[in-house]
């Protein structure tokens, strides 16, 4: 199924919180204390081409919820930027396109141009995040969901997704024919 059909099935972000069971207060939370610098304003207003965000993810998934916020904030910010949240569990088969050496991760992050061209894509989690999971002393599914909810609340983690989104961002801006 194309990236076209995807989209249009996909939600906004308010209707993905609205309809979510878990991790609500904290992807709320996450949202309105996100720290969004001078500069980060200033590359948001400065997209030249229109960009589509498609989140395949699930608000169960702890790096989804970590990371939705973020999104929505930059969205939200730029008139440029459009997100929409597809959900990976009743889309499973056009997840599976994205397998990570041979697993599915969550959440899956694609950059699209008005077309629903793939400009870039950026999966799972900030490298900053692996880090800590892959140096973790118990790595039980349990302790590193707990982890990572933790992890998510730090500025600085935070502050690693911010700057791997707007890397992305501008790179597709720059793909789009940015002048």
């Amino acid at each position: 199924m194309s990236e076209d059909a995807q989209w249009e099935k996909a939600i906004e972000y308010t209707k993905f919180l609205k309809g979510a069971r878990e991790n609500v207060e904290s992807m709320k939370a996450r949202y309105t204390d996100l720290q969004i610098t001078e500069q980060d304003l200033e590359h948001l207003r400065s997209l030249q081409n229109d960009l589509l965000i498609l989140v395949i993810g699930t608000e169960r998934c702890s790096d989804t919820a970590g990371n939705m916020p973020i999104l929505a904030k930059m969205a939200d910010i730029s008139s440029k930027i459009q997100l929409r949240i597809l959900d990976s569990d009743a889309n499973a088969t056009y997840h599976q396109q994205f397998k990570v050496n041979g697993k599915m991760k969550t959440p899956v992050v694609l950059f699209l141009n008005p077309k629903h061209e793939e400009l870039c894509r950026w999966v799972e989690r900030p490298n900053a995040a692996y880090k800590v999971i892959n140096e973790a002393t118990n790595p039980s599914l349990e302790s590193r969901t707990k982890e990572l909810k933790k992890l998510y609340s730090d500025p600085e983690i935070q502050r690693q997704s911010v700057n791997e989104f707007m890397d992305l961002i501008l790179r597709a801006d720059f793909i789009s024919g940015r002048s």
